[in-house]
Formats: C-alpha cells, structure tokens, sequence
C-alpha cells in the first residue's frame, strides 16, 4: 500500500466516524466482509448474448474489490450481457488480474503498456488526443475517454464505473443497445449538486447542461463518438487548470457525443437512498463510503460467501 493509499483509506474510515457516524460498520463490512468476494471460487459473469456490444471498465489496484462487487451485482440484475474489456490504469496486481479472471473468465484485460503498442499509431490523424492520451500522466482519465474507442470492434460500447451498485435491469439501457444505439446515453446530477465544469482558454467554462452530465454510464454507437469535436474540445482546454484533471473525460464524452440525452435520474441515482424503482447508485467519491455503508447489504445476495 503506498502513501496515496492510505491517506485515502485514513480519509475514508475518518469520514465513516465523524460524518456518517458509521464507522464500525463501515469498517466490518469494507475490511472484513467485502475483501471474501476475491476469494470466491466460481465465476459470476453470465455468458455474452449481445453481440454488437462491448463494455469497458477503467480500475485500479485500490478498487480491485469494489470492482468485483460491482460486477458480481451487474451480472445478477442485468438481462444481457457483451464482450467485457477491464482497462487497468497501470496498477493492478498479478493477484488482481488472477481474482478478476477468476470471477470473470472472459474478461480482458487491458494494460495500459500494452494500449500503447498496440494503438499508439491510430492516433496519428488526431494529434491533440494523441498528447493528452500519452504524453500529459496526469489526465489519466482520458485512459476512459479514449480506448474504448480504439479497442472495441463493436457498434456499439457501453461505458461502466467500477463504483456502480446495480439493483434492477437496466430497461432503458437495453432498449437503446437493442435499437442499435440512436442515441448516447448518460447520467446526469440532479437534485442540486453542483455541476462539474472544465475550464477554457479564453476563460470560459463548459456549457451548464454538459457539465451536469456524469460519465458513471456511457453508452453510444460509434459514428456517434465525433473524434473532430473531441480535439476541439481539447484544443480549448486550460491545462494549467488542476480542477480539469478530474471531469476532462466526462466533459468530453458530453462534448463530442452526438445525440445525447440523459438517463432517468430517479431511476439512475447519485444521491439519495435506493428505492424500488433505482436501477443502480453511482456511488462517486464524496460518497464512496456507502457503497460498503449502504450498497453491500443491499447487492450481498448477488454472490453466495
């Protein structure tokens, strides 16, 4: 565990106490309960019934069991199932990759090494995607933006956070993937949390309707990816502004899909406590916590420990 980490880990079971007034649970449930998923001994994926589609995850090694629960609920709840890509963001371990391939066979794994030999020529006729993707580190979420992109075959490519918590079949998604994708999908922040802008050149911010879109879910059809509009985008971004590192690539997607529209909030949520009707919780970093508060009983049944 580097410092990063634990600062993270001392932050969160902080948090867990003081402002949740969780903590014992929270620790129960994150650091004894949760960590069995990686030993169990059978796969939990489902076997792939949608042909034209992929779905792509980006993680890393300090999400590695979030990652597996997640799965395990999306499995258990979702009535399809594609071609699954796990982009490692450089950090999963050898006993990462062997958990993961173990609960998901079929999966692949994506090194970040070997994107780069692979791809790194693709990227030729876009210059500014190109620089941001390889030689800027510290936009590593354009790993997510990006190599999806390049590395689905696929019509149509489904883009899931490892801290979703899955709940009931995602109807809507699947209607739009049977219908071949007309339009991009999704979440959005509603109910008064602030939206998440990127910040410009010319001192300009991102229109408010894209930055309240949140990049938990994405799901389009290719030739509604606009690569033009992206280096665009890109060709406008203020790097020397820090509060871009962190929602460049939800702002992109939102930026350079074509088609968009949101996903029902009250049924794909952000804040709030699950009801009967949410689909899923994205439980994003002010509230990563709870996936384990809140989430782990709600989803535990999915896996038998």
């Amino acid at each position: 565990m580097n410092l990063s980490h634990l600062k993270s880990n001392l932050f969160q079971i902080r948090k867990a106490f003081f402002e949740y007034h969780q903590g014992f649970d929270y620790l129960k449930q994150r650091y004894l309960y949760a960590p069995k998923i990686l030993k169990h001994s059978s796969p939990l994926e489902k076997p792939v019934n949608i042909d034209d589609l992929s779905i792509h995850i980006l993680s890393c090694h300090r999400d590695i069991v979030m990652l597996c629960w997640s799965l395990a609920s999306f499995y258990s709840v979702a009535e399809f199932s594609a071609d699954l890509h796990i982009h490692s963001d450089g950090s999963l371990t050898r006993s990462d990759r062997d958990a993961i391939k173990r609960l998901f066979p079929s999966a692949d794994i994506i090194n970040p090494e070997n994107f780069e030999a692979l791809y790194r020529d693709n990227f030729d006729p876009y210059p500014l995607i190109k620089k941001f993707r390889f030689k800027i580190p510290k936009y590593f979420l354009m790993k997510k933006l990006i190599d999806p992109f390049f590395v689905s075959h696929k019509k149509n490519i489904l883009i899931i956070d490892s801290d979703l918590a899955w709940f009931r079949h995602p109807e809507k998604i699947e209607s739009e993937i049977k219908a071949n994708c007309p339009n991009s999908l999704m979440m959005a922040y509603c109910g008064g949390v602030k939206p998440n802008y990127v910040y410009f050149k010319n001192g300009k911010r991102l229109d408010p309707k894209l930055a309240c879109m949140n990049s938990g879910i994405v799901l389009y059809n290719r030739q509604n990816f606009d690569l033009k509009l992206l280096e665009e985008y890109l060709s406008n971004i203020d790097i020397k502004n820090k509060s871009n590192i962190h929602f460049i690539e939800q702002a992109g997607y939102a930026y350079c899909l074509e088609h968009l529209k949101m996903l029902p909030a009250d049924e794909y949520i952000i804040k709030g406590i699950p009801e009967d009707k949410t689909v899923l919780k994205h439980y994003t970093g002010p509230r990563r916590l709870q996936f384990y508060t809140q989430a782990l009983g709600l989803i535990k049944s999915c896996v038998s420990l």
